[in-house]
């Protein structure tokens, strides 16, 4: 229906025409702009989606490296024990690795589905995700310390050497502690990954790493009046730190706007069972994977022990190498989920493929780095954990070598 009242710009002045005639293709341009679906726009480049990719895989890489490097050091120490005990290490830390991988794996989910929140900014999608992936983490360090308390009576019957055993029997039973603060830990980082909050985790990481190596220190050799507790040492010192670091996360959250923005604790304990169920179902296939790939160096560390004690010791030391390369995979694995729940949180779907894309670019650079080094630098590997030219270590620097370029 035509409008009487409207002012024809033939009849208007030529300078009062002329800006209502601009003003109208502007208006114009606006209301296409309006139409378009989101996430329709340009097509966008390489370069961007990796310099996005890269802000955010950084802080997760630091974060995942500085977990294995705590691994790296406690076996540098533990060497110093003696054959056996690096041999103990060996089975413990791979079974406890592959456990913990796989719980994380599936807690993964917190950051997938609170990115995907958070890039849609439904901000009580965010409080029930961590909420929920916070009960999710509590109730899963239950089955972990059980495992934790049985295993030693598996490797018995797995004909293990009945040395090797009694050195890890308390072992096993020391990482039980340390279950319910490091869990909850995870829980808390997948949520500030979620939110962009990346840096804040690598900070906080970082500056605890020399408070656990002080701890390793005190009780793997008993200094400072502290009774030596041997490999058992490991298990409280990480009990110590992973309790300081849950509690000054919580502190962080509790004075941070997210607390408010998010409602964070209130009612936390309300179990939303669909909820919940949906969460693990997103962060199983995850789990399963990581556990898959982690498991295998598991039954082979058990498979190894079987052979010889020093087999067994010298597989530790090559594995500690690969496993800072499996967390840096772990780290563009969490990097590729977030990117992408971003973007589909933002219904931009054109950055899908490119996302993806970047990030296998990356994984293959990275992966191709680890492999020189393995193969061309294995002598300067295991001259950080053992003395190469000890009698003692002697048939332990042998087999190594042989495991580095495999």
């Amino acid at each position: 229906m035509k409008n009487n009242n409207l002012p024809n710009i033939n009849e208007l002045p030529r300078g009062r025409a002329h800006e209502v005639s601009r003003f109208s293709k502007k208006l114009s341009k606006t209301l296409l702009v309006l139409k378009r679906p989101r996430g329709s726009g340009n097509k966008p480049s390489l370069i961007e989606e990796f310099k996005c990719s890269i802000r955010l895989a950084l802080p997760l890489i630091a974060t995942e490296i500085i977990f294995a490097l705590n691994a790296f050091i406690a076996t540098a120490m533990i060497a110093h024990l003696g054959k056996e005990e690096l041999a103990a290490n060996a089975l413990v830390w791979n079974i406890y690795i592959a456990l913990v991988l796989f719980f994380v794996g599936i807690l993964c989910s917190i950051s997938i589905m609170i990115s995907q929140s958070f890039g849609a900014k439904d901000n009580q999608g965010i409080s029930i995700c961590f909420k929920q992936g916070l009960i999710m983490a509590i109730l899963f360090s239950i089955p972990m310390m059980l495992i934790m308390w049985i295993t030693p009576i598996i490797l018995t019957l797995a004909n293990q050497d009945p040395t090797v055993i009694r050195h890890a029997k308390p072992f096993f039973h020391s990482l039980i502690l340390p279950m319910l603060p490091l869990i909850v830990t995870i829980a808390i980082e997948h949520f500030l990954i979620g939110i962009t909050k990346a840096k804040i985790v690598m900070l906080i990481t970082a500056l605890f790493v020399p408070i656990e190596i002080f701890f390793y220190y005190l009780f793997l050799f008993g200094k400072f009046g502290i009774p030596k507790a041997g490999l058992a040492g490991i298990g409280y010192s990480l009990t110590i730190s992973y309790t300081i670091i849950v509690i000054c996360f919580i502190a962080y959250l509790h004075f941070s706007k997210a607390s408010k923005t998010y409602g964070l604790f209130e009612k936390w304990w309300i179990i939303e069972r669909k909820f919940l169920i949906e969460m693990f179902r997103v962060g199983l296939p995850l789990g399963l994977m990581l556990f898959g790939e982690v498991a295998f160096f598991a039954a082979v560390a058990i498979m190894m022990g079987i052979l010889s004690t020093t087999t067994l010791a010298a597989f530790q030391i090559a594995y500690q190498y690969l496993l800072i390369a499996l967390m840096v995979l772990c780290a563009l694995s969490q990097n590729t989920s977030i990117r992408v729940g971003s973007e589909v949180g933002r219904n931009n779907r054109n950055k899908l493929k490119i996302t993806t894309a970047v990030n296998m670019m990356m994984g293959f650079g990275l992966v191709s780095i680890f492999a020189i080094f393995y193969i061309f630098f294995p002598q300067i590997a295991v001259g950080l954990d053992i003395d190469m030219n000890s009698i003692h270590y002697k048939d332990v620097t042998i087999e190594t070598l042989k495991f580095f370029p495999l």
